[in-house]
């Protein structure tokens, strides 16, 4: 297994992208590992915003940027006419839709342990008489009989049926599992498209449902509604719709019987996943499909690389087209479909404490040239919180600072002094919410290397004949002695010529390219760059230039 080098995204939340073999195919990896599940790491299911009920991953991210700093991956299988989610999709404790009879879901416990099984629903109503069952949560009402409970969730109105009975209840603002709701009747009608109320909801019935929910659901009476998912009455704060069950206790599980095809089990195609450590933290993994770089994984596969990850416990999500793992609006994978698709749900791990994003640059060289002349630091603030921000020199003086109490905003700091000292520096930002008092910190880091500066080259278009070559002209300053590489690379990034290899002292250093190769070709027409790199004690800097090469007839 290659691993790339694993980057910090959040406190405690990391990202590394991994090439694997599976079956002798390679697939490329995505694996975001992070805390447990607590109140300063959510883990909550996320509807699409809009009427069409579907948005991309990262547009979900960024518009819940402000109010925390969300990292996931998309969540529950769709429909793509509709946009409606085929599983459980529970959030605070309310019930959207209902658990899948025959599919799986995912239930996050108070705890911050992950549930994963299939879970029942069982829903009542009762008005003027005896309880009667409730069959559907903003699903259409398919078979006969039955009744339906809708909410806004669904939409502004209930879907079409015809013949249905429709009774429209006020004063049931959230759908609260295992709790007694009860609101009054404010209309009765027929054949769907009802309005649905902000604060309210619409009990459809169909077939022989019809007369009972009309006689004992009158205009004006009470009517109590009860929703419970036995399987998770401990109080399991948020869930959604997924499967098959990939692993339990450590290992593997049958996926048969899960509400599946076999062909879905047993093709490569992209996959997401996430799962959970004996520790309790998480992981979200990706894995690519449908390209000769990486060809996906069968469910099967997936459940053994979630094994080797240390998952005690993992459970599958919509896969193909569908798979998207992001940070803060920041993609990672590539979706087969050559952008993020549209879905109709994401999984989030919401953070919500202080967060300082990686900066836009590793090295800064503020010597004036234009190169890595200026940093921004930035961090993010999502609660009232009084914030200590911290610029902290190599040798560990404060070169800036910044306190007090500041509301949910960014907070930014350009940085381009060129009396900066060389070395390591420190980006520290720590903040106290000011409700629960919970601190939290980070902290980046970057490197100030005026070593190599002021690259410029002869001209910025070069012709070459095909005997004579050309000229080019390459100069740099050095301020330290430092082992220097100078080479020309190629339009596919590969060395093309080697100019010099070795020890400088400082000063204006100069060479000269005549268009060819190393093995003494001229090169052919396309854009050439000259890189520069030093390496010292402070470090290793690199600059670059770019010639367009334009290649001649003539002789």
């Amino acid at each position: 297994m290659q691993a790339n080098a694993r980057s910090l995204l959040a406190p405690g939340v990391t990202y590394d992208r991994k090439l694997i073999f599976n079956g002798g195919r390679p697939v490329v990896l995505h694996i975001i590992r992070t805390p447990p599940p607590s109140d300063l790491y959510r883990l909550r299911p996320v509807r699409a915003s809009g009427s069409a009920r579907r948005e991309t991953v990262p547009a979900m991210q960024q518009r819940l940027s402000g109010r925390a700093t969300p990292v996931g991956v998309n969540g529950d299988f769709f429909s793509f006419e509709t946009g409606h989610t085929s599983g459980l999709f529970l959030r605070n404790g309310a019930l959207s839709v209902r658990p899948n009879r025959v599919r799986p879901a995912l239930a996050v416990g108070l705890d911050g342990r992950l549930l994963m099984d299939r879970f029942r629903f069982v829903g009542r109503w009762r008005g003027v008489g005896t309880r009667h069952r409730i069959h559907e949560v903003n699903r259409p009402v398919r078979a006969l009989p039955q009744v339906g409970l809708f909410t806004r969730f669904w939409g502004a109105t209930t879907p079409r049926a015809r013949n249905a009975v429709e009774v429209v209840l006020a004063g049931i603002s959230r759908t609260e599992v295992d709790t007694d709701l009860t609101g009054t009747v404010v209309a009765v009608e027929r054949g769907g498209r009802t309005p649905i109320p902000a604060g309210g909801v619409v009990l459809q019935a169909r077939g022989t449902e019809r007369p009972t929910l009309r006689a004992e659901a009158p205009v004006g009476a009470s009517v109590t509604v009860r929703l419970s998912v036995p399987e998770l009455s401990a109080g399991p704060l948020d869930g959604i719709g997924g499967g098959p069950v990939l692993v339990r206790n450590s290992k593997t599980v049958r996926q048969s019987g899960q509400g599946f095809s076999s062909g879905t089990y047993a093709v490569r195609h992209p996959r997401t996943a996430v799962g959970q450590l004996a520790n309790g933290r998480l992981l979200f993994v990706v894995a690519d499909g449908r390209s000769s770089s990486s060809y996906g994984l069968t469910n099967w596969a997936l459940a053994k690389v979630m094994i080797d990850l240390g998952a005690v416990a993992a459970i599958g999500l919509d896969g193909g087209g569908s798979s998207t793992i992001a940070f803060d609006g920041r993609v990672f994978n590539n979706p087969s479909d050559g952008v993020p698709r549209r879905v109709a749900t994401g999984l989030f791990l919401h953070y919500y404490g202080i967060y300082a994003p990686a900066t836009n640059r590793t090295i800064l060289s503020p010597n004036g040239d234009g190169v890595g002349d200026r940093k921004v630091l930035a961090a993010k603030v999502v609660r009232r919180s009084n914030i200590r921000l911290r610029l902290l020199r190599p040798n560990g003086s404060v070169a800036w600072r910044r306190t007090g109490m500041v509301a949910p905003r960014w907070l930014r700091r350009a940085v381009s002094n060129p009396r900066m000292a060389d070395g390591r520096w420190r980006w520290v930002v720590e903040a106290t919410d000011a409700v629960s008092g919970r601190e939290t910190r980070m902290e980046r880091t970057f490197r100030v290397n005026k070593t190599l500066g002021h690259l410029r080259l002869s001209k910025t278009s070069m012709r070459v004949r095909p005997r004579r070559g050309g000229r080019l002209g390459i100069t740099v300053n050095l301020t330290r002695q430092a082992r220097l590489n100078v080479v020309v690379l190629g339009t596919d990034g590969r060395v093309r010529r080697s100019l010099f290899r070795g020890d400088l002292r400082p000063g204006r250093q100069a060479w000269r390219w005549n268009g060819r190769t190393g093995s003494g070709g001229v090169v052919r027409s396309g854009t050439f760059v000259v890189r520069v790199t030093a390496r010292n004690e402070v470090g290793t800097v690199s600059l670059r230039r770019s010639v367009r090469v334009v290649r001649t007839t003539r002789r």
